[in-house]
């Protein structure tokens, strides 16, 4: 996931908040005294953390220097505070508090980029031993059963802003059978900027999330296509999936 060096002026503008997305996390944390204790893994721009540490207590974790030099200065025009760790996903478990957290989330399906089913089934259980007791683990993924995996090349939904267009394809390694995302933006100027060509992925199905999910002691796993709470369906851009400790 190199290309935020290139596309971190962009990436902000692709990757907004969602329609609902502030509220549906508020009626989550406010189930819980306050101040509710809000964990962002992978958090890039970080703009609903930032809404969200002017009522809650907030963590924000990414691999990324580029990320988090965004977030500081962010929350220095913002004037608010909240706790910005330049972490590896995998390292969450090793270097944050167990138990103490109310709700944990990896958004804008950055869970992909774990490389491999394993690396994803490590994260789950490490964002579980963080949630306090009744908390939520949530997580937004493609909805890979839109496609048709028999294909070699997989076109992904475009994601667009008034200042470029992000177009995204999932290539198969036929001898493999892995997945390598290939990724490129162009800008409302016409400027192609093609830095993703390789990038090894982990397309999760809800099927494999589930049989996954179910063997690691959730209380309840639900499952929506917004953040409406609209009933999953096959057709669903995206999932929201909503795992209670």
């Amino acid at each position: 996931m190199i290309y935020i060096k290139r596309w971190i002026d962009y990436y902000e503008d692709l990757f907004q908040p969602e329609m609902n997305q502030k509220e549906f996390f508020e009626s989550l944390l406010d189930t819980f005294g306050q101040p509710a204790k809000f964990l962002s893994v992978e958090c890039g721009p970080a703009n609903l953390s930032v809404d969200l540490s002017k009522k809650y207590n907030v963590t924000v974790t990414d691999q990324f220097p580029e990320f988090i030099k965004q977030v500081n200065a962010k929350l220095l025009a913002k004037d608010t505070t909240m706790n910005v760790l330049n972490l590896n996903p995998v390292d969450i478990s090793r270097f944050l508090q167990k138990n103490a957290f109310n709700v944990v989330t990896c958004l804008n399906y950055r869970l992909i980029f774990l490389k491999d089913r394993e690396l994803a089934k490590k994260f789950m259980l490490d964002a579980r031993m963080l949630l306090a007791k009744g908390g939520y683990l949530v997580l937004d993924l493609i909805n890979f059963a839109k496609y048709d995996f028999s294909e070699t090349k997989i076109d992904l939904p475009e994601r667009k802003c008034p200042r470029a267009t992000l177009y995204s394809s999932l290539i198969k390694n036929t001898e493999s059978a892995s997945y390598h995302l290939y990724q490129h933006v162009v800008t409302d100027k016409g400027k192609m900027i093609e830095e993703v060509k390789d990038e090894a992925v982990t397309p999760i199905s809800l099927e494999t999330f589930k049989s996954a999910a179910n063997t690691m002691g959730f209380s309840s796993i639900e499952f929506y296509s917004d953040y409406n709470k609209t009933p999953y369906s096959l057709d669903s851009e995206k999932i929201i999936c909503v795992l209670k400790k």
